[in-house]
């Protein structure tokens, strides 16, 4: 193969004229390729098509090289490596070679759903895992592009870091211990530091992970995205039996003293408040448990530029790619539809006892409670469904759909009723027919097979790493809405006026306290609020704390209303900024949730201002339309502001006045 024209379909060279860096890419593959038709497991597959999706990198490529997706790389090298195998294999061992292509070229060839954007930062290691990650993220229509940075003196790391753009990553590893990253750890792996006195040999490790601590924390404030950094699993990298004795033994009372101390200075480090939960260890020393140190450090392939170990590819496979899977798939989402039969239990009720699958549910319930809704998209008769015994329970799920419908209009009912976008929402299935028609009729929908372990994994990395302050308990929330407009509706249909609909409006006793938001959690709640808010959100606005937080009191003032009626609180429904400006006042960001369109509470928000000013202070509303914000556009001019070119605008005394049937609580009382 590696003497054929058009080097095995990989450029239109000859293989001796490619320049020796690219030929050795290429032998790489060509090895791994033959390693995995000899072996064909999923771990040789993975590294074979790891490496093949690698090629397109531009560090792997030389300059002027074409650029062709894994899956195009395989087709170019089929024919060819058939032409040079036929004659000398048998023809089934020529149909089989065919067939395995064909079976890896076609996940390779599908279009990605999601480019994630990540920063490596150790030794080879790295190099080890992008590739053993690859494969498995093609498989889940996951691209990435990643960014490498291989220089193990931290204060020339950090300042290659300051180079990057801000922002400019979804995620960040880096692994400061592996094999032989940072000189600091290289030396007190080595024999001769375990003659060391006690204090000199924790002083070198205190010193380094000072250091360590320092990029972290630059890290944090670089990027605004989750940063995993390793602990340390104490693996040496074997090449040959002998050699990996020595260097295992000789090491091994220095390994055994570091790693614990690493281990707990890195988990110190990560909770470091200012992080938020943002910094998150990357447990490799978890993986000694499934294997000796020795064999997570034996070299799975010899090759001149590749030459992975079990430790990599174990992390690659494992928590890698759920820290990757849950970027890409999972997050920012807001709710999670599941089946029932062989999905969250053993067996199909309908038809006998079945078997609670209990650890998939407490992550479903994991997830619940850290504010995530959950719902059901089930062919069953909802007469026979019962979760006695289970760890989730019916009144866990909002919007149920458990009939014999088919699941597509299911899906879009419970889309409706929830008033969430299809984006929203992640739909775990037990059938491959059933996940690919909901994804043919909801592209931007996340949905996962909920035979394979992976997507539980991915589910759990999820949970764990959402913040466990949810400051209310929407599926609460969701039950107390559905009462709500079951109550509305009933009394809709006996109203016979106008004035009965108020009426209606009143029987729910709704009242409304409107105050500013000075500490940390009331302000926590208003970011969390204007930034989940699409359809009444006037300017379309997305806020951080810090920016909340400048001038609070004096250049600015952030108003809350929360709601509550006869079925319960509704929490904080509505965030109004006010800020003071030359001729008056100035709304920059006005809010509303959708769970209380039609009540008028955004009068009442907005009236927040006569507590500010005088009647006939100026007020300016800003407005700027987006694709999601129709139903609040008629807001100001309802409200009684006029247009100019400065915004809406008008005096204090002439905004509408607050509904009768609101009882307002706190700064803004209603006016005559």
């Amino acid at each position: 193969m590696k003497e054929a024209d058009e080097s095995a379909g990989f450029l239109p060279e000859r293989f001796g004229e490619i320049h020796e860096w690219w030929r050795a890419v290429i032998e790489t593959a060509i090895d791994l390729a033959g390693d995995w038709l000899r072996a064909p497991d999923a771990l040789q597959e993975d590294l074979f098509s790891g490496w093949i999706t690698r090629l397109n990198h531009p560090s792997m490529r030389p300059e002027g090289a074409p650029v062709f997706s894994a899956g195009r790389i395989l087709e170019r090298a089929k024919p060819r490596w058939l032409a040079i195998v036929e004659g000398k294999v048998s023809a089934q061992a020529t149909r089989t070679l065919a067939e395995d292509l064909d079976r890896l070229i076609e996940p390779l060839s599908r279009p990605m759903r999601k480019t994630l954007r990540v920063l490596f930062i150790g030794d080879c290691l790295m190099g080890e895992i992008m590739a053993g990650v690859a494969g498995p993220c093609v498989q889940a229509q996951i691209a990435l592009d990643p960014v490498v940075r291989y220089n193990g003196v931290q204060a020339m790391l950090r300042n290659e870091i300051r180079e990057l753009a801000q922002g400019a990553f979804d995620l960040v590893f880096f692994s400061p211990f592996s094999y032989t990253f940072l000189p600091e750890y290289d030396q007190v792996l080595r024999w001769n530091a375990g003659l060391w006195p006690r204090a000199k040999f924790f002083g070198v490790l205190d010193r380094m992970l000072e250091d360590v601590a320092q990029t972290v924390r630059l890290l944090a404030q670089q990027f605004d995205c989750p940063i995993y950094v390793h602990n340390s699993a104490g693996v040496v990298q074997t090449f040959s039996f002998w050699s990996g004795t020595a260097k295992n033994v000789s090491s091994l009372r220095n390994r055994m003293q570091a790693r614990p101390f690493i281990a707990q200075r890195m988990e110190r480090i990560a909770a470091e408040a200012e992080f938020e939960g943002r910094v998150r260890v990357m447990d490799e020393a978890a993986l000694r448990r499934q294997a000796s140190d020795f064999a997570l450090g034996r070299v799975l392939f010899q090759g001149k530029v590749h030459h992975p170990t079990p430790l990599s590819m174990e992390l690659a496979r494992g928590p890698y790619m759920d820290a990757i899977a849950a970027a890409a798939l999972l997050a920012a989402k807001k709710a999670v539809v599941c089946d029932l039969d062989n999905t969250l239990w053993n067996g199909v009720i309908g038809e006998g006892p079945v078997e609670h699958f209990a650890d998939r549910q407490r992550i479903l319930k994991g997830l619940r409670n850290k504010g995530v809704l959950l719902s059901i998209n089930s062919k069953n008769d909802p007469r026979n469904v019962d979760f006695a015994g289970a760890v989730l329970a019916m009144d866990d799920f909002v919007a149920p759909r458990i009939n014999w419908e088919p699941k597509v209009p299911n899906m879009a009912s419970i889309v409706e009723e929830l008033n969430l976008k299809e984006k929203d929402f992640v739909f775990v299935d037990d059938r491959p027919d059933e996940l690919e028609r909901v994804q043919n009729a909801f592209p931007a929908m996340t949905t996962l097979n909920a035979q394979e372990a992976a997507a539980w994994r991915w589910l759990a990395h999820w949970e764990k790493h959402l913040p466990a302050d949810q400051l209310e308990d929407r599926t609460r929330l969701y039950h107390q809405r559905a009462a709500r407009e079951e109550f509305l509706t009933r009394k809709s249909e006996q109203r016979t006026s106008q004035e009965d609909e108020a009426a209606a409006l009143s029987n729910l006793q709704l009242s409304v306290k409107i105050e500013q938001a000075a500490r940390t959690p009331e302000l926590k709640r208003a970011v969390e609020l204007v930034n989940r808010t699409n359809q009444f959100n006037l300017c379309g606005s997305r806020v951080t704390m810090a920016e909340l937080e400048r001038g609070l009191g004096a250049e600015q003032w952030v108003m809350t209303a929360a709601a509550k009626d006869k079925f319960g609180s509704m929490g904080v429904v509505g965030v109004m900024i006010v800020k003071r400006a030359a001729e008056g006042l100035e709304i920059p960001v006005f809010v509303l949730s959708c769970r209380v369109f039609g009540f008028g509470i955004e009068y009442a928000l907005l009236n927040a201002v006569s507590g500010m000013a005088a009647r006939e202070c100026r007020v300016v509303g800003r407005y700027m339309e987006t694709p999601h914000n129709g139903p609040c556009r008629e807001f100001y001019a309802k409200a009684g502001l006029q247009r100019e070119e400065a915004g809406w605008v008008g005096a204090v005394g002439d905004l509408k006045a607050t509904p009768a049937w609101l009882t307002i609580e706190g700064l803004a009382m209603a006016r005559d």
